[in-house]
């Protein structure tokens, strides 16, 4: 019976507050996250208690950084039947300001839960500076140890996303989504790997792969990952990516935290939501 069934206990963050906010399908629009109910809690054990996000203020970030607020208005919506939509319940928001937002926000936190850490787009870099750390990241990801995947071996990577950040005083750490694709006609396959590699700020040294994180499939299949933002949290404060995973007919988010040996792990993954 759906009583006795085992649910996995969130492992979300608590300092980041009890509900995460992302973007909708407009800039005062947006999604609520309970990071407490995971892909396993049972749809009769869901509740969505708008008192821990209604008329408060967030913080909102976006890739290059945050800093502006919003006011959440109304709660509405939000669907949870496992055989039918699986979503989340959506805010109105307005800006302290303007009474809109108009930024290009991807995430946003309870006020004063979260910092920002700018992310700096390869797009945007100089074509020089851009080449050369494509460069980087594609012989990372070559030369990341334990390549299973027979399937992809010898074609070249191709970076899809990347950003430079700097989580840490002293370290420069990149993040990527590098693809293969393999053509076939009847069945094309892509394979995505998220890579985070680090080395000493200012220097020229290949970088060391701090995390990897591989999938493949078909278009139907594959769940690929979109970097929405970067930020600090916590004390002692550590940092985390905040993550979007998109996949054929779902969605999720996660935190990627980072460690103090330098390495990143997978803190937290979202229930999956979709249609």
């Amino acid at each position: 019976p759906a009583s006795h069934r085992v649910v996995a206990p969130s492992t979300w963050d608590s300092s980041a507050g009890p509900v995460m906010f992302v973007r909708g399908n407009s800039a005062s629009e947006a999604y609520v996250v309970f990071p407490a109910i995971t892909d396993s809690t049972p749809s009769d054990a869901v509740h969505f208690d708008s008192t821990l996000a209604r008329n408060t203020t967030v913080e909102l970030f976006q890739r290059a950084g945050g800093g502006d607020a919003a006011h959440v208005g109304t709660l509405a919506g939000g669907e949870w039947d496992a055989d039918q939509c699986i979503e989340w319940p959506a805010a109105k928001l307005q800006d302290a300001a303007n009474a809109d937002v108009t930024n290009g926000w991807t995430v946003a936190f309870l006020k004063g839960r979260a910092k920002a850490i700018a992310l700096d787009t390869i797009e945007e870099m100089a074509h020089a500076d851009s080449a050369r750390l494509a460069a980087d990241i594609t012989r990372l990801a070559s030369t990341a140890p334990n390549d299973t995947a027979r399937t992809f071996r010898g074609i070249p990577f191709s970076v899809r996303t990347a950003y430079r950040f700097t989580p840490v005083a002293g370290i420069e750490a990149v993040v990527a989504d590098v693809v293969r694709s393999l053509n076939q006609e009847a069945n094309p396959l892509e394979e995505h790997t998220l890579i985070v590699g680090e080395r000493p700020a200012g220097s020229t040294t290949p970088f060391r792969l701090a995390y990897r994180e591989v999938t493949a499939g078909s278009d139907e299949t594959l769940e690929s990952s979109d970097v929405l933002a970067a930020v600090t949290m916590g004390t002692p404060p550590h940092v985390d990516l905040v993550l979007a995973r998109e996949g054929y007919e779902s969605n999720a988010y996660a935190l990627l935290e980072r460690q103090p040996d330098g390495s990143w792990r997978l803190r937290w993954t979202s229930a999956h939501t979709g249609c």
